[in-house]
């Protein structure tokens, strides 16, 4: 039977003309390299080599064997190279979803993090809901989520990469838009644009509860803050909405971004995963995450009360 040492004695004879050398080189005898070979010709059905006292020359079965050997072994080693760099995590791709607001600087960092260190892992992500998330890492339809407030459930594991301080962003007209900072009561006759609670519960219900600790029950406009932002409307509607610090640098045209002067809990992004994932990847992925905000303040900020204690992969 052709077995893989075959090829590899046979090249080495191949490229030394010369069984001692090769023998020599693969660091074995001589008679068991030549029975080795003409166990392989046996195989093959043809001579591969043409032996003398003087020399040892290819056939012309033996070259076309010798190309076709060259290919396979380095074929095989690729295999193994991409095999070792997949468990490895450096190699594959990975489905990200992600929240509205890690668009703005906390996926772009890790996409950059990654790509310095694992530059052959591709990345597809989808911006989505976090009430979509759970059902999407269990489907597989994501592998992992980077999420402002995530939804938890028990299957899914989670950790706390960052945490922002919460910005009030309002008209350019507003009478409030002059000032660097505003206390959230000062708002507590304004409508706010905020966003359908069964989009995002936990991040609706952060939000609302931030007024009500501040004295008053928001009132809601009928239009979507998200929304609005995408499709470039935002300035147009007398807005005033509650976002995380990293939107805050990427405003558009009309709207202004103010310091909350209330001493409020910040608002975190999480990555989360399917519990018992073994995707390499995606663990290459965390760990890189983790590097990437580890020395960003206030991180990782309640993540013990928020979620628990979370094991880390």
């Amino acid at each position: 039977m052709l077995e893989l040492r075959h090829l590899r004695y046979f090249i080495a004879v191949a490229e030394e003309l010369n069984f001692s050398r090769a023998a020599e080189r693969l660091h074995m005898a001589q008679p068991p390299l030549s029975v080795a070979i003409q166990q392989l010709e046996q195989e093959l059905g043809a001579d591969l080599l043409l032996r003398t006292t003087r020399e040892v020359r290819l056939t012309d079965a033996g070259q076309a064997f010798l190309a076709g050997a060259r290919k396979t072994l380095a074929e095989l080693e690729h295999c193994v190279v991409d095999a070792r760099r997949a468990a490895a995590g450096e190699l594959g791709s990975l489905r990200v979803a992600f929240s509205w607001s890690a668009r703005f600087e906390t996926l772009p960092a890790l996409g950059q993090a990654l790509r310095a260190t694992h530059p052959d892992v591709e990345l597809l992500t989808e911006q989505m809901w976090n009430a979509r998330m759970p059902s999407a890492l269990r489907s597989g339809a994501a592998d992992v989520a980077v999420a402002i407030c995530p939804e938890i459930t028990s299957e899914l594991a989670y950790e706390p990469l960052r945490s922002e301080r919460i910005l009030a962003l309002l008209g350019a007209t507003h009478p409030l838009a002059g000032e660097e900072e505003v206390a959230l009561n000062a708002l507590a006759e304004e409508e706010f644009v905020l966003f359908r609670r069964e989009l995002a519960p936990r991040l609706h219900d952060a939000l609302v509860a931030l007024c009500r600790s501040a004295g008053f029950e928001p009132r809601v406009r009928s239009e979507t803050f998200h929304t609005s932002w995408d499709v470039g409307v935002l300035a147009e509607i007398p807005v005033v909405a509650l976002a995380p610090e990293s939107v805050g640098g990427h405003l558009p045209a009309g709207v202004v971004a103010l310091r909350l002067r209330d001493p409020v809990d910040e608002l975190e992004t999480s990555i989360v995963w399917r519990k018992g994932d073994s995707s390499a990847v995606a663990a290459a992925f965390r760990r890189v995450a983790r590097a990437r905000f580890r020395a960003e303040p206030g991180t990782p900020g309640a993540a013990d009360r928020l979620y628990g204690r979370t094991g880390r992969a």
